[in-house]
């Protein structure tokens, strides 16, 4: 099944689950309905793409083996088409389809720069192998030295990986140190919810100064406040049970900022690690679900929650 019927089919059951949901006039069902459809449609995104970056990753680690093979057929005095036909018999993983449609193009008795150009177009979305198929185009095109050409550009690609191996090796501490970064503040949120708040909000303080006692904004809400606040009892409740007659706008709320952490921080730890925010799915996914249980955990054994 492919991609394309995989976020169809997502798709279309979530937003059934979602009219159940409304069907049920009831919106604690309605609710959970929503937090799962947006969970799975995320989810399902989220995976794509992350599988389509780790694909063109893959090509690009290829794509200097599959020139050094090049270079080696054309080296024996074949022709440029003959010897991309020769090398597509080798297997170069995720590379396979682009080399099999130089070979099918080429089959079908296409101009060998006419075949080049259409693959630098389809390929356009990652730089290396556009460029790659270009600059084969352009010393084929110009009568040079081909295998010259093609030698000094996977010799030109191989340093490329080995300068970002290198790289990724050297950042992966700053990556530990995003992950650090989570984990504190969820211990930030432990010492606001156990300790400052509660002092904060004991009546005798707020009646020294009159500005530092913390109410729960949401025990005397009025407009669209009354709307944050209502979508904030139902995330206290469907997550952590509670009922609305107890505070939850904290919990909630410090639920929601560390979520949003969790994702920018995995996406930053992406950009920083691998140069892509694409790479940081994983990231975001991980901490993610860190927070989420973590909150949980946390909730239950009484160190968050006011």
């Amino acid at each position: 099944m492919d991609e394309k019927k995989i976020k169809i089919i997502v798709l279309t059951i979530s937003t059934i689950l979602m009219v159940f949901g409304y069907l049920t006039r009831d919106v604690g069902v309605f609710a959970n309905t929503l937090i799962i459809s947006t969970f799975i449609i995320f989810s399902t995104f989220a995976f794509f793409e992350y599988e389509h970056y780790r694909q063109w990753k893959e090509m690009e680690e290829k794509l200097p083996v599959f020139l050094h093979d090049l270079t080696e057929s054309l080296s024996s005095g074949i022709s440029l088409p003959r010897a991309i036909k020769v090398v597509s018999k080798n297997d170069y993983g995720s590379l396979n389809a682009l080399v099999k449609y130089l070979a099918n193009q080429i089959s079908w008795n296409v101009p060998i720069h006419k075949v080049l150009d259409r693959a630098a177009e389809k390929y356009k979305k990652n730089k290396k192998i556009s460029t790659a198929l270009k600059i084969i185009r352009e010393a084929y095109i110009s009568g040079g030295n081909t295998v010259a050409v093609l030698t000094t550009l996977s010799e030109s690609l191989e340093m490329l990986q080995q300068i970002e191996k290198e790289r990724k090796s050297i950042l992966n501490q700053y990556t530990l140190m995003i992950y650090a970064i989570s984990f504190i503040f969820l211990g930030v949120v432990v010492m606001i919810s156990k300790i400052l708040l509660p002092i904060f909000a004991n009546p005798q303080i707020a009646g020294v100064g009159g500005s530092f006692g913390i109410v729960d904004p949401c025990s005397s809400c009025f407009g669209v406040s009354c709307n944050i606040c209502d979508f904030f009892a139902l995330m206290a409740h469907n997550l952590f049970g509670l009922s609305p007659e107890k505070p939850y706008y904290y919990i909630s709320i410090f639920f929601i900022l560390s979520v949003v952490q969790a994702i920018f921080a995995g996406l930053v730890a992406g950009q920083v690690s691998e140069g892509s925010p694409k790479a940081g799915i994983k990231h975001s996914l991980i901490l993610l679900s860190v927070v989420v249980g973590a909150y949980l955990l946390l909730f239950r054994i009484g160190l968050i929650g006011v």
